[in-house]
């Protein structure tokens, strides 16, 4: 299982060395629930420097019940090196070679507020025991597949086939 893992690692990080990709881990920690679930999540900019910032709610929802009630914790987490560029409304991040790549947009309209994440980017939450880690990734070409995808650090098949293959969860975007 562990070679598994390795080969998917191995295989992700050289097509990313190819593909010019960048990763972008926010510096932002929460702990919640570690079985629950993502109920929303959401980009915005962060007003006082024009960075990308995510919202993203969790819920207990999975094993809540007659014993306990559904609660949900919302958490804000930075992207503190992805810029704004108001001109062309989109958010970019630096590669190593000082190349511009896109991470996020303002969707089509004058008085559009929402943001969704480029083409050739993606969210990755990891929860380990409830500790959550959002990185983002993106690359000068489309991407395929679920935008948002979700691990937790236990070795379910799920989890595994997403190191595999990619997005394997079919989660819906917002």
């Amino acid at each position: 299982m562990r070679l598994a893992i390795f080969l998917a690692i191995l295989v992700a990080m050289s097509a990313s060395a190819v593909a010019g990709a960048i990763k972008v881990t926010s510096p932002d920690h929460p702990k919640t629930y570690a079985y629950g679930s993502t109920t929303w999540r959401q980009l915005y900019l962060e007003p006082s420097n024009a960075g990308l910032m995510a919202r993203i709610t969790f819920s207990n929802l999975p094993y809540a019940g007659d014993d306990e009630a559904r609660r949900d914790e919302s958490f804000d987490f930075r992207f503190p090196s992805v810029q704004l560029n108001p001109a062309r409304r989109t958010f970019f991040a630096r590669n190593g070679h000082g190349e511009l790549i896109p991470v996020a947009r303002f969707r089509e309209g004058p008085a559009c507020g929402w943001i969704d994440l480029a083409p050739g980017a993606k969210m990755y939450l990891l929860k380990e025991s409830g500790r959550v880690t959002a990185t983002l990734t993106t690359t000068n070409y489309p991407r395929v597949g679920s935008r948002w995808i979700e691990m937790d650090n236990n070795f379910s098949l799920q989890n595994l086939l997403c190191a595999l293959f990619g997005e394997f969860r079919a989660k819906p975007d917002n």
